[in-house]
């Protein structure tokens, strides 16, 4: 297997879809041809939930006359993804599609040993299609081929999927105490791969939710638990003394056992975040660390007036991490709105990873008990949490015991609205539209053009108006500054809903005229415009903003990575961002993580984020 083949599986076992897309498509820049790559790409996008573009990138890669098992099944599961993000006839249609294809995978590969794997997949879909006849029959020639196999596959990888078949095909049947009996040695073959076991329950809730067969009866051991931490920093004489460091640290420890932590979210202040990231590593759990601004201004702001020794520990944890994202390459500036910001954007990754992973997120803090008036800190990040509505378990700093919640009532805001001050930069939601083909416009074209494009957008954000700071046009073009992610969201889509059902040929106006729009949440300056006379934010991120939209496909909304992490805290499911990789900026900007927003149209729809497959 060639080293970047294996570097593209590794990032999907961990469930790090993003990067392996991301390495695939770096590595097919100087093998194009390569089909496994391709699958593996595409298999990435599908199981961050992007499965509308790796559609599209089937169909570019020339991949509908392949004949490999592996591809075959690959276009039958974005089928199967396309119905679980769907409702009714919908659903029912896209579930009968990918049957269909899986049908045929397995008509071309019947004699080969693999042949289970498209048959299983063509009984889940009768199962979810409503077609329970078919489902029996086909999880039957599922049991017949495993039994008549008579060798054992030596991949202990392979024999976890061979094991988790079975167990499959004996739920459809019926035969619940034989799929109970598999369930204990399927479990010792995982090893560290999350996301095939993920994967696995998460087909096996969903059968047992459209059987009406008891899912926990079946016996599997819960998936590691994902948290975002936070807690305060370490002092002498502060809201954690020096002198608890040791009991706090062992009931840190004792916390991520008892809820079986694998995964974990937060910063590297000196003090409680050092002490959650050393137990994590411990413990081999999975360590992501955002920090809020420039690394040296960190340093010196949050980990070395905790001790000079803090700096070390700070250094060892920051190099054994997993991942290490800025919420802002910017110096501090004595803006301690970026700590905010910063754990936003870690609670957001969180929260989506354990989507991903199809497991429990929790929050898990180090707190004094006493509240404070304030918006930053660790009071503020566990007030933030209690929106989710998602557990939280706390340690005091004083006396290192546990509690249950934060105790304070939350303030009447929305969960991801941005906090407000007098001075400095302000977390805010940034909106940029333009509408593609204006400039060939002629000047008989632009008074309709005024009236029933910018006209009809401008009835959209004026609905709007209670969560807007601010905004601004010129010709085409729309800026608009929202205090809440979830309606800059809701906002930019009904922009894209208004201009879709613009006839344009009866306005005289070419057909090809199309929206683009590009979202960002980052800390900017809120000023006064002096040319103007209108409020408007100015900073680095609203530069970043505007190189979003430029490069957005016609008709969509791009968001940024911090946006999606953002709005996944409290939107409730009514949103999905689809990853659609790391796309270059309008002027030279860079590289930027970009996601597809849409509406999940079904509650449900978010648990397409993972349906690994082989």
């Amino acid at each position: 297997m060639s080293t970047a083949l294996q570097e593209v599986k590794n990032l999907i076992g961990r469930g790090e879809f993003f990067k392996a897309y991301d390495a695939a498509m770096r590595s097919l820049n100087s093998d194009p041809d390569n089909t496994t790559l391709q699958h593996r790409a595409l298999l990435a996008l599908a199981n961050a939930g992007a499965y509308r573009l790796a559609l599209s990138q089937f169909e570019s890669m020339g991949l509908h006359g392949s004949r490999e098992l592996d591809v075959q099944c690959l276009l039958a599961r974005l089928h199967k993804d396309m119905g679980f993000a769907q409702t009714g006839r919908a659903a029912q249609a896209s579930f009968s599609t990918a049957f269909q294809l899986y049908e045929q995978a397995w008509h071309t590969h019947r004699l080969s040993p693999l042949a289970y794997y498209p048959a299983i997949n063509a009984a889940a879909c009768a199962v979810f299609s409503g077609a329970p006849d078919q489902a029996i029959h086909w999880a039957g020639i599922v049991l017949n081929q495993l039994q008549s196999q008579h060798t054992t596959p030596s991949d202990q990888v392979e024999q976890y999927w061979v094991n988790a078949t079975h167990i499959e095909a004996l739920l459809i049947q019926g035969q619940l105490t034989s799929a109970r009996a598999l369930v204990p040695h399927t479990l010792s073959l995982i090893g560290s791969d999350r996301t095939a076991l993920a994967s696995t329950l998460r087909q096996l809730q969903r059968l047992c939710t459209c059987l009406g067969h008891d899912f926990n009866s079946l016996g599997f051991a819960a998936p590691p638990t994902v948290i975002h931490y936070t807690g305060h920093l370490l002092s002498p004489t502060g809201r954690f003394p020096a002198h608890q460091e040791a009991r706090v640290a062992t009931q840190i420890q004792a916390l991520l056992e008892l809820h079986n932590v694998g995964v974990g979210y937060g910063s590297l202040a000196g003090g409680a975040d050092i002490l959650f990231a050393e137990s994590l590593l411990q413990r081999g759990a999975d360590l992501h660390v955002v920090l809020p601004f420039e690394q040296e201004d960190f340093l010196n702001v949050s980990v070395m007036r905790c001790g000079p020794h803090w700096a070390e520990r700070f250094e060892r944890s920051l190099s054994a991490a997993r991942s290490i994202r800025m919420a802002t390459d910017d110096a501090y500036l004595q803006d301690e709105q970026l700590f905010t910001y910063c754990s936003q954007i870690a609670m957001g990754l969180a929260i989506l990873n354990a989507r991903h992973l199809n497991t429990t997120v929790a929050q898990i803090g180090v707190w004094d008990g006493h509240t404070h008036d304030t918006d930053v800190g660790t009071e503020a990040d566990l007030q933030q949490w209690q929106y989710t509505g998602l557990p939280q378990y706390l340690v005091n700093s004083q006396n290192a015991s546990f509690s249950q919640s934060f105790s304070a009532s939350p303030a009447e805001a929305s969960p991801t609205r941005s906090n407000t001050k007098q001075h400095g930069r302000e977390s805010k939601a940034m909106l940029f539209a333009d509408v593609k083909g204006f400039s060939k416009l002629g000047d008989a074209t632009l008074p309709a053009f005024v009236e029933h494009i910018m006209g009809r957008l401008a009835k959209v954000t004026a609905q709007h108006n209670h969560q807007l700071h601010s905004i601004n046009t010129w010709g085409d073009g729309v800026f608009a500054v929202f205090n809440d992610v979830a309606a800059a969201a809701e906002c930019a889509l009904a922009m894209q809903e208004i201009m879709a059902g613009i006839d344009r040929t009866a306005l005289g106006l070419p057909e090809e005229l199309a929206l683009r729009i590009g979202l960002h949440l980052g800390p900017v300056y809120l000023t006064l415009d002096p040319i103007t006379l209108r409020e408007t934010a100015i900073g680095a991120h609203v530069s970043r903003a505007a190189r979003i939209e430029p490069v957005t496909p016609e008709g969509c909304v791009y968001v940024t990575e911090t946006f999606a992490a953002v709005l996944a805290i409290g939107s409730h499911n009514e949103f999905a961002c689809d990853y659609v990789g790391q796309t270059e900026a309008a002027k030279n900007y860079g590289l930027m993580r970009m996601f597809l927003l849409r509406r999940t149209g079904n509650s449900s729809a978010t648990t397409v984020v993972l349906n690994f497959e082989r």
